[in-house]
């Protein structure tokens, strides 16, 4: 699932070295995200916003290699592909983790998130951090407050590597639907111009949506 990264001959190993010394090593950019072609896309392919948003998310970071670097037994390691674990509100107002598999294929990523959400309603899963699966980005999805900054609860001193994206409420700006995006990355493994680099592959990513249709026709 992952490779070694071989950190004496890494470009930003004196980079990497500097940051592991932080009391809090991560930072965060929050940014906004044109999601017009991306919520007409998903009402014209009965989809739901929510899975696709995780879905493109998903698919950048899995295209910005600094996103699959994580470290672990003092060591840099890079996953082959990273899925997805996000809170979810149950009926009772508190919320759970949840889990979704990385599936290449949109309209099969969709049907799944369908059917686990429905099952976590039914049994209120609560609280499962899986620490040990590092192969991960940790979602949060705020309908209710569209933001301009926002913070994470942190364990210090740990080796936790993952990055945190957060996704609010989304807003129509003149003739653009507008959602505000945090990214919290760890500054030893990633630096503002990959948090870039996958914003605007993001950003592409919602611009272009796939033809569910002429895919169906062409399987």
């Amino acid at each position: 699932m992952y490779k070694k990264l071989d950190i004496k001959s890494w470009n930003r190993k004196d980079h990497f070295n500097f940051f592991r010394s932080y009391d809090n090593p991560f930072f965060n950019i929050c940014s906004e995200l044109n999601v017009q072609k991306l919520y007409d896309f998903t009402e014209k392919n009965n989809l739901s916003f929510f899975a696709c948003l995780l879905y493109f998310s998903l698919k950048a970071a899995n295209e910005v290699e600094e996103f699959r670097y994580r470290i672990l037994n003092e060591e840099v390691v890079i996953y082959d592909h990273l899925n997805a674990g996000t809170t979810v509100l149950n009926i009772d107002n508190t919320f759970s983790f949840c889990y979704f598999d990385y599936n290449p294929d949109l309209k099969i990523f969709n049907d799944n998130v369908a059917e686990l959400l429905k099952k976590t309603a039914n049994d209120n899963s609560g609280l499962d951090p899986r620490e040990s699966e590092l192969n991960m980005i940790h979602y949060s999805i705020l309908p209710w407050i569209s933001f301009s900054s926002i913070s994470h609860p942190r364990k210090f001193n740990t080796d936790d590597s993952i990055p945190k994206i957060v996704f609010g409420k989304y807003n129509k700006k003149e003739s653009r639907l507008m959602i505000p995006i945090s990214v919290d990355v760890h500054h030893s493994l990633v630096d503002g111009l990959h948090v870039g680099n996958y914003l605007k592959l993001l950003q592409k990513l919602f611009n272009n949506p796939p033809d569910i249709k002429a895919e169906l026709k062409s399987i």
